[in-house]
């Protein structure tokens, strides 16, 4: 069984395009647009955010200049949803709130079913949170107890109004100060008939990888890890009832979701690594001059690598001028690293335009477009751009922890081969 990853979006996730070449309308669409198929096909919208203008527009023609044809081969309709009630965003409220109204299982239901289960789109699978509230680590007892009372009280009959309709899955968000809250909370969720929950609270652990995998499968040994019986996902294992990890989705974490066949994990570190924090992505793929592919890899970091953009010295590039728009002639890095991308994504970034004003090098060269290249900054269509582009890139990285995976299971593992073990099928323990 392989997980399912949900593409966390917001109402920020859009690109904007010329809708012809001469006294152009700039259109806003949703970056799906440029997204890879294996990416568009399971989203995650949370309730904090309006999520219109992806229904609107995740099927949209883009820049009638650019070339798209590889983009139209990627042109596919999403067919799962996943939907939660934006618990982070009323974190730090004594009451969950949507807005100035007060979150419970029925306000959580109308939205979930006027927004997504009756939208005009026809999802095959849809997943909905009941309503939470986030229990952090320093929480005394008497705010734990509260928050706590608060799931339990809304689980029931959302659960109820979610039976309605045969192709909804109600999911139960997981909190806890310790593990043995989890635990009891877990319990809650399976005597009410839950089929499926979730780990929530996961992200302020994403860098203590120790912690989140003992939280999960009850791991203390890394090296030699087993999915302790006892475990939030050795219970689901024995229980028939499907584990989804909220929030940890860097590419290492996917390398363990696989190798632990979580059912589902979510996130939006696509939007935040290439837009807010400027990251792109470059494939060792052995495609270009510094990017050979490691033939034993122990983790996913040697698969690719990541340059800050605002270090790529677009300042000093040179630029071509081909027929009403201008080009860059990009270097390799200062380390010799050819960024070069062929993906869909790329080839219509490279050839479409940037369509803002404000953009830095639109100032200093108003008298011709230029391209979106992903490469730079400057404008939406840069930044959303890179994060087209590190989608195909991490569509290809996943790609490659299948590949090593089912290479590990299939391998008689030897002191010649024991790389090979950083990449296979975690077990439960016998």
């Amino acid at each position: 069984m392989r997980p399912v990853f949900f593409v966390a979006l917001a109402h920020t996730d859009t690109i904007a395009y010329f809708d012809s070449d001469l006294e152009s309308r700039r259109i806003r669409v949703s970056t799906l647009n440029l997204f890879p198929k294996s990416l568009k096909e399971n989203l995650l919208f949370s309730m904090s955010f309006d999520s219109k203008i992806h229904y609107d527009s995740w099927t949209s023609k883009l820049d009638v200049m650019a070339n798209n044809s590889q983009l139209r081969i990627e042109n596919s309709l999403p067919k799962r949803i996943f939907a939660d009630c934006g618990a982070f965003q009323f974190r730090d409220l004594p009451i969950p709130m949507l807005g100035d109204v007060k979150l419970d299982f029925k306000v959580a239901w109308d939205y979930y079913d006027k927004v997504h289960v009756k939208a005009k789109h026809h999802w095959d699978e849809i997943l909905l949170c009941s309503p939470d509230h986030i229990i952090t680590p320093d929480m005394n007892d008497d705010n734990t107890a509260i928050r706590f009372e608060y799931i339990r009280k809304n689980a029931a009959p959302f659960l109820e109004k979610c039976n309605s309709d045969s192709r909804i899955n109600a999911v139960g968000v997981i909190h806890g100060r310790t593990n043995e809250e989890r635990k009891k909370q877990y319990e809650m969720f399976k005597s009410l008939g839950y089929k499926y929950v979730a780990l929530g609270g996961m992200v302020p652990y994403s860098t203590k990888q120790k912690k989140v995998l003992e939280i999960v499968a009850g791991i203390k040994d890394i090296e030699n890890p087993v999915i302790e019986l006892d475990s939030i996902l050795g219970r689901c294992r024995k229980d028939g009832i499907k584990l989804h990890v909220f929030g940890l989705n860097s590419p290492e974490w996917v390398r363990w979701w696989y190798r632990l066949q979580i059912d589902s994990f979510d996130g939006s570190k696509l939007s935040t690594e290439g837009a807010a924090n400027g990251w792109y992505y470059i494939l060792n793929d052995g495609l270009g001059a510094g990017r050979e592919m490691p033939s034993q890899p122990k983790s996913v970091g040697e698969l690719y690598q990541r340059v800050a953009v605002k270090k790529m010295g677009a300042d000093n590039w040179k630029w071509k001028n081909e027929i009403k728009i201008q080009k860059p002639i990009v270097p390799l890095t200062e380390e010799g690293v050819d960024t070069n991308c062929d993906c869909p994504a790329c080839q219509y970034l490279k050839s479409s335009r940037c369509t803002s004003e404000r953009c830095w090098f639109r100032k200093k060269n108003p008298e011709r477009y230029h391209v979106a290249d992903p490469r730079m900054m400057g404008s939406t269509e840069h930044n959303m751009g890179r994060v087209a582009h590190n989608a195909f890139a991490f569509s290809w990285i996943i790609e490659q922890i299948i590949r090593l995976n089912e290479l590990a299971e299939n391998s008689e593992i030897t002191d010649q081969n024991d790389w090979l073990l950083n990449w296979n099928t975690i077990e439960v323990e016998s």
